[in-house]
Order: structure tokens, then C-alpha cells, then sequence
């Protein structure tokens, strides 16, 4: 008793706070079927949610809803009352070798198993013959529930973080639908792709297809790879590119960075003409 104690503190769990005691903690079970099990379920403060589909067992869910059952072992002919228990517990998605020698070699109270369809077993098996009281039956049930609970926390899988995107801000300029294939849920404005350079589609709806890509972008799945910026410079609208970013006969012979992100009418038209280049 003193040891399934030690082993439910090290873990955070109070034996007593699953546990509605009942007054027939100190009868003694040598044989046990299923009304017992549900006892033995009710009186932990679990909930009983059906029978075994074959033999003796009942299933059940914890508050946390963890999925468990207990199902009876070395039964009589009549397949009314049995032996021996095995209390057990099913996870999704953790039904690794791995994973089960890891919770082996942390929980000796209980053993793990991987099953092919990718669930984790983890069980606890009694023997009735000697005799077990409802008290210990539930201490043992508490016991392999808070280990599965710990092992499930351990070994499940985490959610990737989302990606977070830099927020382009009011004034960036998504442009407009007036592009061929605009509003087909794909984002097709060379801006917001790496190899945008490549495509002729591409370079003509930048700045035309606004819906599909400010979506796309909003959902985490694109990012921005080319901004043109404004149309501030000293030189812009004079029908030549004079940023010096690019590379291509529609770029100017200003060398300095004067027009860097400042010229973008004349370079987005320089752009979709595929007469300019990005570095």
C-alpha cells in the first residue's frame, strides 16, 4: 500500500481525491464480475459508460477523459465471475516500442504495451484468489489511471506553433481582383512567391489577384518575398525602374539607393512586362 502511495504522490495525485468511499471498502473480493467492476468505477468517482462487447469487463472515462476498462481474467465456465482483473487503459497515437519501454522503466507499477494500430496499452493485473477489498481494487484502478494520465502527457504529440507573420500594415497595397485567375483561392501575385521571377502568370497579377492573397497571407500561409514599396522618388513615373534592387533592360542607370522602394509604379510595370529582375 505504502509503495502505490509513494508512486501516485510522485506523480501529483491525492489518493483520496477520486475516491467516494463506500462502506463496503473492507469487504473482501475473491471472485469478481461485473457489478463489482462497476463498483469499483462508481466508488473511485469515474464514470461506468458500458459492458465489454465478450466476457466479463465493464469500460469507463475518468473526469479527465481518459477511456479505461477492466476486464476479467481466469473465469468460470459460465463466464459469470472471474479470478483475476486486468485494469487497462488505451492511447491513441503514442503505440510506439519506444514510448512503451520509456513508461516501462518509469512506472514499474504498471506494464505498456504497443499495439499495431498505433494505440498504447497500458494495464494492471490483480489476483482475486487470496482476496482484494473494494478499497484496494479502487487504489489499484487510481493507480493505473494517473500513470496513464502522466504517460499520455509525456508522450503525445504537441501542436506545431503557428506561424507569425510581420503584419504588412495599412498602407501596404494588396492592389485589386482584375487579374485572370483572381478569386480561385490561390494567391498567384509574384510578390508572394520565391519563384516568381519564373512565371508569367505570376508576374502579371502582381497587384491583381488582392483577395486570394491577403487571405492566404492572413491564414500563415505565404509570406511576402518582394515589396516594391511607394511611389516617393525624386524620379518616379517617368517610365523607367529606378530601383536599384533590380537587375534587367527595364531598370535605369541610377546606381545609387535613392529609389529603393520608392519607384514602384514604374517598376511593377517593368516587372509584369518581364523586363526586370529581382537580385
Amino acid at each position: 500500500m505504502k509503495l502505490l502511495a509513494t508512486g501516485l504522490a510522485a506523480i501529483g495525485m491525492s489518493l483520496g481525491a477520486a475516491a467516494q468511499h463506500t462502506g463496503g471498502d473492507a469487504e473482501l473480493i475473491k471472485a469478481i464480475d461485473n457489478d463489482t467492476m462497476r463498483s469499483v468505477i462508481e466508488s473511485a468517482g469515474y464514470t461506468v459508460t458500458g459492458d465489454l462487447d465478450t466476457g466479463i469487463g465493464v469500460t469507463g472515462e475518468t473526469t479527465e477523459g481518459l477511456k479505461f476498462g477492466l476486464e476479467g481474467k481466469a473465469c468460470n465456465d459460465e463466464q459469470t465471475s472471474c479470478l483475476g482483473v486486468d485494469m487497462f487503459v488505451l492511447i491513441n497515437d503514442i503505440g510506439t516500442d519506444s514510448v512503451a519501454n520509456q513508461v516501462n522503466l518509469k512506472w514499474s507499477a504498471i506494464k505498456a504495451v504497443a499495439l499495431d494500430n498505433g494505440q498504447l496499452r497500458l494495464s494492471r493485473y490483480l489476483i482475486l484468489d487470496h482476496g482484494q477489498t473494494l478499497q484496494n481494487l479502487r487504489l489499484n484502478l487510481n493507480t493505473t489511471t494517473a500513470i496513464a494520465s502522466a504517460a499520455r502527457a509525456d508522450h503525445s504529440p504537441t501542436e506545431p506553433e503557428a506561424t507569425t507573420l510581420p503584419a504588412l500594415g495599412p498602407a501596404f497595397d494588396w492592389g485589386d481582383d482584375s487579374g485572370e485567375y483572381a478569386n480561385d483561392d490561390a494567391c498567384d501575385d509574384a510578390r508572394f512567391k520565391e519563384d516568381g521571377d519564373d512565371w508569367t502568370y505570376q508576374r502579371t497579377h502582381v497587384l491583381r489577384d488582392a483577395t486570394d492573397c491577403r487571405a492566404e497571407y492572413e491564414a500563415g500561409l505565404i509570406k511576402l518575398y518582394l515589396d516594391f514599396g511607394d511611389n516617393s522618388g525624386e524620379y518616379a513615373d517617368d517610365d523607367t525602374c529606378d530601383d536599384n534592387r533590380f537587375t534587367g533592360e527595364g531598370r535605369s542607370i541610377l546606381t545609387t539607393d535613392s529609389h529603393v522602394k520608392r519607384d514602384s509604379a514604374d517598376c511593377i510595370a517593368a516587372y509584369r512586362e518581364d523586363r526586370l529582375n529581382r537580385p
